[in-house]
C-alpha cells in the first residue's frame, strides 16, 4: 500500500512539474541558449506504432531545462471510438520529461535517433513559445489524418515556418513512391493487414505525391531534414540538421526500403482456396461422400465472412464516414454487403435446401460479373486507375473457383422445401 501511495505521489509531482510553463514561455530563456532536436522513434510491435513516431526536444542549455513535445497523443474522450470509426479521430499535443519518454521507448525496443536542428536564431524563441502555447488545453487538440495531418506533418510544418517556407519550397520534387507504396512498406510484416488496408483504400493514395507529402512518415521527415539547407538573411547556406545520433539501437528488423511483392503468394493462396472447392465438387461427383454438403456449406460460410465482412466495412466507410482515402473505391465491385449473404445462405445449404443452392450460385455468378465489369472498366476508362492488384490476386481465383464449383454441382443433390 505504501508503494502504491509513493507511485501515485510521484506521478502527481511529475504532473505538477510539467503543468508549469517552461522558461522559454515565460521570457526567461534567450534565443542563443535554446537548442532543438528532432527525435525519431522506430516502429513498434502494435499496429498504431508500425509507422514509427517523431517528437521535438527543446532545451535551454544555460537554465538546464528541457522538454519533449509530442503531437501523437490520443484524445481519450467519451466518443473516441465513435470518432475513430467515423474518421474524425482527435489527437492532442503534449509535453513530457525527455528521460521518461526515452526510457519508455527503450523498454518497447524501439530505436531512438536524435538529430540536432540548426534553427535560425531569429526563429528559436518563436518556435519554442509556439509548442508551449500548443499544449494549452484550449489549443492542444487537432483533427487527425493519417496521411495529411499527424505527428510528423505537424513538426514538418513547424520546421518550415522556422525557415520562412524554404523547406516546403525545396520539397516540391516528385517523391519516389506513392502513399500506397509507402504504406505497404510499413505493414509488410503483417500480410493480412497489408491486404485489408490495400483493399479498403482507393486510388486517392495512388496519385503522384511530392517529397513534402511523403513526410507523413517520421523516417521520411528525418531523411529530408538531413538533406535540406536553408539560406539566411545574409545569403549564407546552413544545413538544417546535423547527422543523427542513435541513442538506442533496437533489436528488430528494419522497415524494407522497397515495396514488398506479396502478389504471387496471395495469388497462389487464392488459387488454392478456389481450386480446393472445385476439387471437392469433382470428388463428390465421382465418389459421393457423406459429409460433402456440410463441408461445402462451411466452406461457403467462411468465404462469405472472409470476403463479406471487408466488403461490408468498405461500403460503410466509403459512403457514411469521413475516411476520405476510401472514397470512390473500385473494390466495391469485388466485395460488398451482398457478398456477406453468401455466409447467410450457406447455413441453409447445410440443410440441403435447393433455394439456398440457387441463391449461392447466383451470388457467386454476381461476384464474378462484378470482377469482370471492373476489369472491363479498367481497360477502357483511364479514371479507373486504382492499384488493386493485391485484391484481385485473392478474390479473383476464389470467385472463379467457387462459380465453377456451383456450375458443376448437380442441383438434384438438394431438396426444394
Amino acid at each position: 500500500m505504501k508503494h502504491i501511495k509513493f507511485i501515485l505521489l510521484a506521478l502527481l509531482t511529475v504532473r505538477l512539474l510539467f503543468s508549469a510553463p517552461m522558461p522559454w514561455a515565460t521570457g526567461q530563456s534567450k534565443a542563443e541558449n535554446l537548442t532543438f532536436y528532432l527525435v525519431t522513434f522506430g516502429p513498434g510491435d502494435d499496429i498504431p506504432s508500425y509507422w514509427g513516431h517523431v517528437a521535438l526536444i527543446v532545451e535551454d542549455t544555460v537554465l538546464q531545462q528541457s522538454a519533449i513535445y509530442n503531437y501523437g497523443l490520443y484524445s481519450f474522450d467519451n466518443d473516441m471510438i465513435f470518432r475513430f470509426v467515423m474518421g474524425r479521430l482527435i489527437f492532442e499535443v503534449g509535453r513530457a520529461s525527455v528521460s521518461g519518454y526515452f526510457n519508455y521507448y527503450r523498454r518497447e525496443n524501439r530505436e531512438i535517433r536524435l538529430t540536432h536542428l540548426n534553427i535560425p536564431l531569429k526563429s528559436r524563441l518563436k518556435l519554442a513559445r509556439f509548442v508551449e502555447w500548443n499544449i494549452l488545453p484550449q489549443n492542444k487538440k487537432y483533427l487527425y489524418h493519417h496521411y495529411y495531418d499527424n505527428c510528423s506533418t505537424r513538426l514538418r510544418d513547424l520546421l518550415d515556418q522556422a525557415v520562412d517556407g524554404q523547406f516546403k519550397q525545396a520539397m516540391q520534387a516528385p517523391a519516389s513512391m506513392t502513399l500506397r507504396q509507402h504504406t505497404r512498406r510499413y505493414v509488410a510484416r503483417n500480410p493480412a493487414l497489408e491486404w485489408l488496408l490495400m483493399f479498403l483504400m482507393s486510388d486517392r493514395i495512388d496519385q503522384p505525391i511530392t517529397k513534402w507529402d511523403e513526410m507523413f512518415l517520421p523516417d521520411e521527415l528525418e531523411r529530408h531534414v538531413l538533406a535540406f539547407s536553408y539560406t539566411d538573411s545574409t545569403g549564407q547556406q546552413h544545413a538544417l540538421a546535423d547527422s543523427p545520433v542513435i541513442w538506442f539501437k533496437a533489436n528488430r528488423s528494419p522497415t524494407p526500403k522497397n515495396v514488398p511483392r506479396h502478389e504471387w503468394p496471395v495469388l497462389f493462396f487464392g488459387l488454392f482456396i478456389g481450386g480446393l472447392a472445385l476439387l471437392l465438387v469433382l470428388i463428390q461427383k465421382r465418389r459421393p461422400f457423406r459429409w460433402f454438403t456440410l463441408i461445402f456449406s462451411l466452406y461457403n460460410f467462411l468465404l462469405g465472412l472472409v470476403l463479406g465482412i471487408p466488403g461490408l466495412v468498405l461500403f460503410f466507410v466509403m459512403f457514411f464516414t469521413e475516411h476520405d482515402v476510401t472514397y470512390g473505391n473500385e473494390n466495391i465491385l469485388l466485395a460488398n454487403p451482398l457478398t456477406l449473404l453468401i455466409a447467410v445462405f450457406a447455413i441453409f445449404l447445410a440443410r440441403e435446401k435447393a433455394w439456398a443452392y440457387k441463391s449461392l450460385k447466383f451470388l457467386w455468378i454476381l461476384q464474378l460479373a462484378g470482377a469482370g465489369l471492373l476489369i472491363l472498366l479498367k481497360l477502357i476508362l483511364p479514371s479507373f486507375d486504382q492499384d488493386n492488384l493485391l485484391a484481385f490476386c485473392f478474390i479473383m481465383p476464389v470467385t472463379i473457383g467457387m462459380t465453377i464449383s456451383f456450375l458443376r454441382l448437380p442441383e438434384s443433390m438438394f431438396i426444394d422445401s
